[in-house]
């Protein structure tokens, strides 16, 4: 989904990454990258400490991450007889309130005119920017966002950031930056990320929709960019690459120092998930 977070002790790497599909499970690979990402940080599982060595963040513009978290919770006729109660509770959101698509959602959620009720309203927007308490029945990792993830960590650690949309060129970058031997690089597959979703609505977006998702998203998106910024993998070029590909989709964020909505305070949510 763009986001996760593990984390190394000493001279090791944390790590993000489920688009990536970086796999460190018993240190089966030979590859150095997996070797590092000895700890998780994914939602409200934290066994990272405060003094790793890095951590290693996996990343995609916000709003296709808010679109991906949108239908990955989403459930489907197979999750009602296999998880009954997550499949309830996740279907409240999506379609007790005209949300079926995420086109849908911001149309009849987010903007003004919509035709959704306005308990579906505040629902939405509270979902989308992470402040909905309530957050086991909208998206997960709408509530796990940006914000969440870089203020739970220590505000002098060390950041390297894998990008969804060039991973193959970041993991390399970070395989350089440790001065990895050719035989400890991670194998990639070329089918890497493929999208093989088969409903394209849920896929689709309008310029308007994309518009008023940049503008709701706009603190996001502040948080993105300081994550890139902080990236020591990261050259000036490619964050030059990465910031005209968030301008091209929301232009006015992507240059934005600050936003009409006040960044909100997640201190509560951090003691509740990372646990202090």
């Amino acid at each position: 989904l763009g986001f996760s977070l593990h984390c190394h002790d000493g001279v090791g790497v944390g790590v993000g990454g489920e688009d990536a599909s970086i796999q460190n499970k018993n240190h089966t690979s030979s590859s150095l990258l997996t070797k590092l990402t000895t700890h998780t940080f994914h939602k409200d599982v934290y066994n990272c400490d405060d003094d790793a060595g890095y951590f290693l963040f996996i990343v995609r513009d916000p709003v296709a991450r808010a679109l991906s978290a949108f239908n990955y919770d989403k459930p489907i006729e197979e999750d009602f007889l296999h998880d009954n109660d997550w499949a309830n509770k996740k279907a409240r959101f999506y379609f007790d309130c005209p949300f079926p698509h995420m086109e849908d959602f911001v149309q009849n959620g987010l903007r003004e005119e919509g035709d959704s009720p306005d308990r579906c309203k505040r629902l939405a927007i509270k979902s989308l920017q992470g402040i909905n308490t309530h957050y086991n029945q909208s998206p997960d990792h709408w509530y796990f966002n940006y914000q969440y993830y870089l203020e739970a960590i220590p505000s002098d650690s060390k950041i390297l950031t894998i990008r969804n949309e060039h991973i193959e060129q970041d993991i390399r970058s970070i395989e350089n930056l440790f001065e990895c031997h050719e035989q400890e690089r991670l194998a990639l597959a070329k089918s890497v990320n493929t999208n093989t979703w088969s409903d394209q609505d849920d896929l689709y977006l309008s310029d308007e929709s994309i518009s008023i998702l940049c503008q709701a998203l706009c603190n996001e998106i502040q948080f993105y960019k300081k994550i890139l910024h902080r990236a020591i993998n990261m050259l000036e070029d490619q964050l030059r690459v990465s910031l005209m590909e968030l301008e091209a989709k929301c232009p006015h964020e992507a240059i934005a120092e600050e936003c009409l909505d006040v960044i909100p305070d997640i201190s509560e949510k951090l003691r509740d998930n990372r646990g202090y």
